[in-house]
């Protein structure tokens, strides 16, 4: 009888050994290394081209600047350096059950029916709540207003075609790799969901940097629903969907209001606008867990792939 697994747990097949998901940390290990190299090389390339002779006369000021990051350069450069884990996950899982397509879903494959389906549910729940947010809890004392700055249809072309695969990247790293290393050591199933959970919500929020308490609590709360989508529905496919269009609208808009630095480099948000963004987040997670029931998504491992 085959026994039916949760995606965190989705390693712990019949050939599970306790050292496999070891072996899976030392290949993330080994792709941290290619991740940082290549964003020191892309970001520096970023930096000379946004301001070359200031690279040379006064590389430290230029480093520094962080006017290089809002540039269609310096976006294409953050953006492919964060979807980097992606194949470095699929390595992983690959070493560690020898079917490398478990860490994008318990049937072994994304699903992208699932995926594109979810993507349109973010978009028609989301986009609303953003605009209601922006509404109650302005992010800026500020009146915004439409102003993009120049140069603006290349930075927006390449936020639209690289910001999947940030997105996506951080996915397969936080709720993917992550949760199913640590899974795959536990056994109880509640351990098993509620420990990774737990682990990759709070490294997801620290990794977005410095950040007052209700901008951490936001992003530690967003990485509890990613990781409950990503349980419930058995795969990563519905918080992709939910983590891209969730940056693809805050970027639109920060074209569109000229506030691209602000946006990239926020580290606090007031009460409420913590609290009314959670709830955007809680309401959209709801949304998807809905529409993944009603596509009957497979979320354990060894039933008949579906979705």
């Amino acid at each position: 009888m085959t026994e039916l697994r949760p995606y965190p747990q989705a390693w712990r097949g019949p050939g599970y050994r306790w050292w496999r998901p070891l072996l899976t940390v030392g290949v993330m290990i080994a792709g941290a290394g290619v991740f940082f190299l290549w964003s020191a090389f892309a970001q520096l390339g970023a930096v000379l081209a946004n301001d070359p002779a200031g690279f040379v006369t006064r590389f430290e000021d230029a480093a520094l600047d962080t006017e290089w990051l809002t540039t269609p350069l310096g976006l294409l450069a953050t953006n492919i350096s964060l979807a980097i884990p992606i194949p470095i996950a699929l390595l992983a899982a690959l070493v560690a059950t020898g079917r490398p397509g478990l860490v994008s879903s318990v049937i072994g494959r994304l699903r992208w029916g699932l995926l594109l389906g979810a993507a349109g549910v973010s978009v028609l729940v989301l986009v609303p709540l953003g605009f209601v947010l922006q509404w109650f809890a302005p992010t800026s004392s500020e009146q915004l207003t439409i102003d993009p700055a120049a140069g603006w249809p290349l930075v927006a072309l390449v936020i639209l075609l690289t910001t999947p695969l940030q997105a996506t990247g951080e996915e397969y790293f936080f709720r993917g790799w992550l949760q199913q290393v640590v899974g795959a050591w536990c056994r109880p199933a509640w351990l098993a969901v509620l420990l990774p959970m737990l682990l990759s919500a709070t490294l997801f929020a620290l990794a977005h940097g410095l950040q007052n308490p209700w901008l951490f609590a936001d992003r530690f709360f967003f990485g509890v629903v990613a990781s409950v989508l990503v349980w419930r529905t058995g795969g990563l496919e519905c918080a992709i969907a939910l983590h891209v269009v969730n940056n693809l609208f805050a970027f639109g808009a920060a074209i569109a209001t000229g506030t691209m630095a602000e946006t990239m480099l926020i580290t606090e948000v007031s009460a409420l606008s913590g609290v009314l963004s959670m709830t955007g987040t809680a309401v959209s997670g709801a949304a998807l867990l809905a529409f993944a029931r009603w596509r009957k998504a497979q979320r354990l491992t060894g039933r008949t792939a579906s979705a």
